[in-house]
């Protein structure tokens, strides 16, 4: 693998800004920022590239710009600069180059996600960061590119690896459930997920719906137990019935994603990190 450029990342050890819609400028000569959605309007300024905006504003006024020969599509988004450096720049720019990133900085090495957002993370171990995900504000980590910055490494591979848990829908009480994530889990196999060279970049997996389904054989009387003990005597009056883990108003989801990722230096010692994802449990 080619030697990975040294690049220094700043992130905020704070809580998730519910309803913020934050992008990184991803335009390597920075970003224009016009005074009304349109590109002869007077020119405010620029965003550099990398810089974090807050989009305040989606106009649905859509854009096509080519670049290179490549249709980039598009809309204008008025948004305003939170850097210490264009806080006071707001205006008009091309959705096409913005994206979301997630950045996650171990001690040797930055990950960085892209299409993906988080503000905070916990890291509950020197070898482990917990990444806890809204699907409003802050995605899913399936299906998304990462870059891995670091100098220490001859090589890094990655790997992906999923956890299923139990949860109770309610009857009348639409988005209510009983959520069983700390009692028992079904954990898929590490799969290295693809390298693709030319990107100098990883591919996250993304799993089918079938993937949901998947448990480990339990006693549906201590599945009873537990969730009457969790969750009260009504949500397990909802499940007396059911024979299988997977019957109505039981069911099965994914409520964790791990990535471990392998380094190895110079001398053939492999170093291994992981972060978990934690995705949103519901009401």
């Amino acid at each position: 693998m080619r030697k990975l450029a040294v690049q220094l990342y700043v992130i905020l050890f704070s809580c998730t800004f519910y309803g913020q819609d934050i992008f990184h400028v991803d335009a390597p000569n920075g970003l224009i920022v016009r005074k009304s959605p349109d590109k002869e309007s007077e020119r405010l300024g620029k965003f550099d590239y990398d810089e974090k905006v807050e989009v305040l504003e989606h106009t649905r006024i859509r854009l096509t710009i080519w670049d290179n020969g490549e249709a980039i599509y598009g809309q204008w988004l008025k948004v305003v600069g939170i850097e210490a450096n264009s806080e006071s720049l707001s205006g008009y720019v091309f959705s096409g180059y913005l994206t979301k990133k997630g950045v996650i900085m171990f001690e040797d090495f930055t990950l960085v996600m892209e299409d993906i957002y988080f503000e905070a993370f916990e890291e509950t171990h020197k070898d482990i960061a917990h990444v806890y995900l809204d699907f409003e504000f802050g995605g899913n980590p399936q299906n998304k590119r990462i870059k891995i910055i670091t100098h220490n490494y001859k090589s890094i591979e990655i790997f992906q690896q999923y956890e299923n848990s139990v949860f109770i829908m309610g009857e009348g009480n639409e988005g209510a459930y009983c959520d069983l994530t700390e009692w028992k889990h079904y954990y898929s196999e590490w799969i290295k997920i693809p390298y693709n060279k030319t990107g100098q970049s990883f591919t996250t997996l993304k799993y089918p719906w079938i993937n949901e389904d998947k448990f480990i054989p339990i006693d549906m009387s201590e599945l009873k137990a537990v969730v009457r003990e969790k969750c009260g005597e009504r949500w397990s009056n909802l499940i007396s019935d059911i024979k299988d883990v997977n019957e109505y108003p039981s069911g099965v989801s994914i409520s964790r994603i791990f990535l471990k990722i392998n380094l190895t230096d110079k001398t053939g010692q492999i170093t291994s990190k992981i972060i978990k994802f934690t995705l949103p449990s519901g009401c």
